[in-house]
């Protein structure tokens, strides 16, 4: 297993290092703050159902920033830019990387709920060896893994300290999203429901 996850933690590790030198400006140029999103998840290979919590268990992480459109707190248009890696036993461990385009609505004092649309890449190494038959020997294939879209949409609720506007958010997420072309001749798409439990810290980098 630390030989399949080897490669593609290497091109999180690369593409969370190009996250953090976002930096935008505003007309004044001074800095806009932008948050550090962090989760972790379970992803289960299932359409949306009421079934939250998937067994197998297939963990992952995922990190991140967003991008106001607006300035009111209770009606919030953003965007986001995610990288995530999740490791689904026996068949993939994938890397994703892609944006949403969201709204956050607050609800009471210090809870809010959200609903996000996206699109981005997904790479995905398989989970198990892979041999190719040459002059009547089987040989190992090096696993370069496969460049995959990925769609996804999301709703969520957090938690933020009423009035503490650089006190971490928490968050509870449910996301789903297809990969494809999963496999072309027989399985096109690939449904996936993701349960994400994080925070989002309020910084500027």
């Amino acid at each position: 297993m630390k030989k399949q996850l080897y490669s593609p933690v290497l091109v999180l590790l690369c593409v969370l290092f190009s996250l953090s030198a976002f930096s935008q400006n505003t007309g004044s140029g001074q800095k806009r703050d932008k948050p550090l999103i962090v989760s972790i998840f379970n992803a289960g290979a299932q359409l949306p159902s009421l079934r939250l919590i998937t067994t197998p268990l297939h963990p992952g992480v995922s990190a991140g920033t967003e991008f106001p459109y607006n300035n009111s707190e209770k009606n919030r248009f953003f965007q986001t830019v995610k990288a995530g890696i999740y490791y689904h036993q026996y068949i993939q461990t994938s890397v994703q990387v892609y944006s949403e385009a969201g709204y956050r609505r607050s609800v009471l004092k210090g809870t809010a709920a959200e609903f996000r649309l996206g699109a981005g890449y997904l790479h995905a190494f398989t989970g198990t060896e892979v041999f190719r038959l040459e002059d009547g020997i089987y040989r190992k294939r090096p696993d370069w893994g496969r460049p995959q879209f990925m769609g996804s949409t999301a709703l969520g609720v957090s938690y933020r300290k009423p009035g503490a506007e650089k006190a971490p958010r928490f968050f509870l997420d449910y996301q789903f999203f297809l990969q494809m072309p999963f496999i072309k001749k027989y399985v096109p798409m690939a449904p996936a429901t993701v349960l994400h439990v994080g925070a989002s810290f309020p910084m500027i980098f």
